[in-house]
């Protein structure tokens, strides 16, 4: 049975698999309308099937800047009105700052801090009041674990400071603004790292159970359904075990 959303609009970025999947699920099975964004079109056609017409599909590549906009520009036309913009797609890489090349870091920035800064200036004069922008962050912005994931705490972190600039501009107008910065999530994200296979084999030695792509679509569940006057500002989650 649908929950509390029925009248809401909800944006998801990267909603074909991991913490965006379970997000947009989630919400539209609370009775929300989810415009969930992904780069495979079978896949985001797979969740507009299950979600029984709450799940309205824009297919881009959000590290094209291009498609970026094009993508943006669909969703204006589609949502004159949002409750929820959740930032999720993002990429990770493990490999140290000259390894990974300039063009390595530019397009990890492209992703994990352009298109969550560019969605969510275009799109935050839609955001209702009362409405919600949860950007999802890392830990590893606060710490980086090595330089491995040094280029990739980078982009988080860069994000988390934008992420509170919009919040200094957007909390007067009624707008929830939060960074989630989640710990070690099992979710296909991983598997795209080049070379992280050996180190994750030893981090699941180390901390067995990691949190799954439901447990985060949990927090952000929790985050919008806070009452009208709290705002969550920073949430961390981490499974046990692995401390910081």
């Amino acid at each position: 049975m649908p929950g509390g959303f029925e009248s809401k609009l909800a944006i998801v970025t990267g909603a074909t698999s991991g913490i965006g999947a379970a997000v947009s699920r989630r919400l539209s099975a609370e009775g929300a309308t989810v415009i969930g964004i992904g780069r495979r079109g079978d896949a985001l056609a797979s969740e507009a099937h299950h979600a029984e017409g709450r799940f309205i599909p824009v297919c881009a590549d959000l590290a094209d800047p291009r498609a970026r906009a094009l993508a943006i520009a669909e969703i204006k036309e589609r949502a004159p009105r949002i409750d929820m913009l959740i930032n999720n797609a993002g990429e990770a890489a493990y490999a140290t700052p000259c390894e990974l090349g300039a063009a390595g870091w530019h397009a990890l920035f492209e992703l994990n801090l352009h298109a969550a800064v560019e969605l969510a200036v275009e799109l935050a004069p839609r955001i209702a009041p009362g409405g919600h922008l949860v950007n999802v962050s890392s830990v590893t912005a606060r710490f980086a674990p090595n330089a491995r994931f040094a280029a990739y705490a980078a982009s988080k972190a860069a994000l988390d400071r934008a992420t509170e600039a919009l919040r200094l501009e957007l909390d007067p107008l009624g707008v929830h603004v939060t960074s989630l910065a989640p710990g070690l999530v099992d979710t296909p994200l991983y598997d795209k790292v080049t070379g992280f296979a050996a180190a994750r084999d030893k981090i699941a030695r180390q901390v067995p159970r990691w949190l799954s792509a439901a447990d985060v679509a949990d927090a952000i569940l929790w985050i919008v359904t806070r009452p009208a006057h709290i705002v969550v500002a920073e949430l961390v989650v981490m499974p046990l075990g692995q401390g910081r």
